[in-house]
């Protein structure tokens, strides 16, 4: 009998529903659909007391439940399933990182889709407000042009050439796309994807670590491909629009797909490329919720579809590199800067201790020759960059008399202080984001006469402007870009040369192509340097990598220079950023991985634990590490560490403690996850109240 022949009122559908149940749930196909059901369909069901969605995984004939007592099927969303790559994705990603299917699949569908009243709203056209059209015509009078009018150089010829045939060869191929900043990159990659866009049918995606990277790449993709229909993901827009992208995307209709790490869930009937930019960027690791890598899953995701993927980067992950350096991927290398007589940057690395003993100033931290070498530029017409790592005003609040600090009452942490107007100032915690007044006297000691210690952006802005009272200094960080549209206004302005001096975090040296900028400054550096986390100094190579990259990106900016304050001048990673040897820097840092085991030489998993109370946390850990390694599969060749308290401690009133997890072999890591997991379960039941849950490849211990 065929399947359209069955009864219909018999077919049993397992559904995945948004739920800490490791399982799926058996529902009844309603005898009333026309239609039968298929996998990855959303549906409508009733769970528990509540009418919620999810997705159909299973069709079966029969269940073991009784059928008199299983509910029905109550809708299915006016949309065709979902792409079985997908799914697939999904299925794997619940395995790899150990939640259930319907805590990974359910989320990556917009929240309008996630609501049934939504569904005959979300039919209609959305009509297009004035804001919108107005920022298209924007766009539209730009000077960017159709990228396949502007010349490539021979390395970058040979690179889309290479991509592709593997394109038309339709088989599985992931590339490292490593130049130096400034290289054209983009350029490349866009190349390529023209080609394949030719099909109308064909579909691509692009990828971006952050969203203020979004308008300036939508604005030149636009461009580059006039006619297309491309349409953005992420988290800043608002949920109807997401959900309209999300559909057209899901439908086939848009055939480029921009966003940042949520993109990679994005339904696409007709992928035929995946670009993941910038891709060592830690953003593409989501910290909350499933703990994925998106860059990890597009990879996945393109090997399943038998696609290309490109992983583009000045400053690749270690990980990433050591694959290429094993011929895992393709490395494809720009190693000349693209724009006509644009030159590197000299870098030149400050040793502070030396200017000391040679009686230079240094004005709350930025050196004499810094602060030279600023009017000079300011002279020429010319934009600086200062780069500090660091939002707001000063890092905490002191009392010189007893010692009090502006310690957060929920976390682990300094409250920083932040200036609102000229008279008001405020603290701030950036883990739980508690915010209270700055408190007129020392809480402890009465003292009246409270100092801020150390600096952030806020407090160098307020330093340049005094120092400098005729230049135009713009601020880029968190905080200035927090209202909507602010940021791609604060980057306008950079390009159209309204600003002399830029101080920004690491924002401003992301992907951001600055005509103009002839000096790149880095204070306060230092600190990343004696950090206990191995990945440390692999972060702070890249970031001040990718900060010097916006020097001297074009003939206009003359030549460049970058300079980097330090105490330290003789650490690995500035002793290779002098020359911007990417490659020497990573080979040391794979020689000294090799040699005490760690990634990518290993693989790794955090087990974390928090309670009200730091002992709870730490004694389930303990308790399920036990019962781990006293079961009989427990793989031998598994490390358990002892379980202790996190970097930092406290966030938000819940103390926390981890468990790290290690092997040479990932089948023998995951096999003792799942054995991890069933403990956990077991004695987090004996616990009452401890959280806890594992993270896969941590890009922090």
């Amino acid at each position: 009998m065929s399947f359209e022949a069955k009864s219909l009122e018999k077919i049993i559908v397992q559904v995945a529903i948004d739920s800490p149940l490791n399982q799926l749930f058996d529902y009844a196909w309603n005898e009333e659909f026309a239609a039968v059901p298929q996998k990855g369909q959303i549906v409508q069901v009733s769970f528990g007391r509540q009418e919620c969605i999810g997705v159909v995984m299973q069709i079966l004939d029969k269940t073991e439940y009784d059928l008199e007592k299983i509910k029905k099927v109550q809708a299915i969303a006016p949309l065709p399933p979902l792409s079985s790559d997908v799914v697939a994705m999904a299925e794997f990603a619940a395995i790899y990182y150990q939640r259930p299917i319907g805590e990974v699949l359910i989320p990556s569908i917009p929240k309008m889709w996630r609501q049934i009243t939504k569904w005959e709203l979300l039919g209609k056209e959305k009509k297009s407000s004035k804001a919108s059209a107005s920022s298209k015509k924007t766009k539209a009078s730009g000077d960017e042009t159709e990228v396949s009018a502007i010349s490539l150089n021979n390395d970058q010829s040979v690179i889309v050439e290479k991509l592709w045939n593997q394109s038309i060869s339709k088989t599985f191929s992931c590339n490292l796309l490593q130049g130096v900043t400034g290289s054209g990159k983009t350029l490349t990659y866009l190349h390529w994807l023209k080609k394949i866009l030719d099909d109308d049918q064909s579909q691509v995606m692009i990828m971006v670590p952050e969203i203020n990277l979004t308008p300036q790449l939508e604005a030149s993709v636009e461009q580059a491909f006039p006619g297309k229909k491309l349409v953005v993901m992420h988290s800043g827009i608002t949920d109807r629009t997401r959900a309209d992208n999300w559909q057209k995307a899901h439908l086939g209709t848009a055939q480029i797909i921009l966003g940042t790490r949520m993109a990679v869930a994005t339904s696409a009937p007709n992928l035929k490329a995946i670009v993941v930019d910038e891709e060592h960027d830690l953003s593409y690791k989501q910290q909350e919720g499933v703990r994925y890598s998106a860059r990890d899953l597009a990879v996945w995701r393109a090997k399943k579809l038998n696609i290309p993927v490109v992983l583009a980067s000045a400053t690749p992950s270690l990980e990433t590199w050591f694959h290429a350096q094993e011929k895992r991927y393709e490395t494809l290398s720009l190693k000349a800067r693209a724009a006509k007589n644009a030159r590197p940057p000299l870098i030149q690395i400050l040793d502070l201790k030396q200017e000391q003993k040679a009686g230079k100033k240094n004005e709350h931290g930025i050196s004499e020759h810094l602060l030279n070498e600023l009017q000079k530029n300011l002279d020429q017409g010319l934009q600086s960059i200062i780069y500090i790592n660091r939002r707001g005003y000063s890092p905490v609040l002191n009392c010189e008399a007893c010692g009090w600090l502006s310690d957060c009452v929920k976390c682990s942490a300094r409250m920083v202080l932040h200036k609102i107007t000229e008279y008001k100032k405020n603290l701030c915690c950036h883990h739980c984001g508690v915010m209270k007044p700055v408190p007129k006297a020392c809480p402890d000691c009465g003292n009246t006469d409270l100092s801020p210690l150390g600096k952030g952006t806020q407090k160098i802005e307020e330093l340049l402007s005094a120092i400098f009272p005729k230049a135009n200094i713009l601020r880029v960080d968190a905080d200035t870009t927090r209202k909507k549209g602010s940021a791609e206004n604060l980057f306008s302005e950079i390009h159209e040369g309204n600003a002399d001096i830029i101080v920004g975090t690491q924002m401003i040296a992301k992907g951001h192509d600055y005509k103009a900028v002839s000096l790149v400054g880095v204070i306060d550096a230092d600190a990343s340097l004696f950090s206990q986390d191995f990945r440390a100094s692999e972060r702070l190579f890249a970031q001040l990598m990718q900060v010097a990259g916006r020097a001297g990106r074009s003939e206009e900016a003359g030549e460049s220079k970058v300079i980097i304050q330090t105490r330290y001048p003789e650490a690995i990673p500035y002793k290779y950023l002098k020359n911007a040897d990417v490659d020497g820097f990573l080979e040391e840092l794979k020689n000294e991985r090799s040699m005490v085991g760690l990634p990518p030489f290993s693989y790794q998993a955090l087990i974390h634990g928090e309670h009200k109370t730091l002992v709870q946390a730490i004694d389930m850990l303990k308790d399920a590490s036990l019962l781990a390694k006293s079961d009989k599969i427990w793989p031998a060749n598994v490390m358990l560490s002892d379980v202790i308290p996190r970097a930092m401690m406290r966030i938000a009133g819940k103390e926390r403690a981890q468990m790290l997890v290690e092997s040479e072999s990932r089948q023998d890591l995951q096999k003792s996850i799942e054995i991890l997991q069933h403990y956990l379960t077991e004695a987090h039941t004996k616990r009452k109240g401890v959280g806890w849950y594992i993270e896969r490849d941590p890009i922090s211990i």
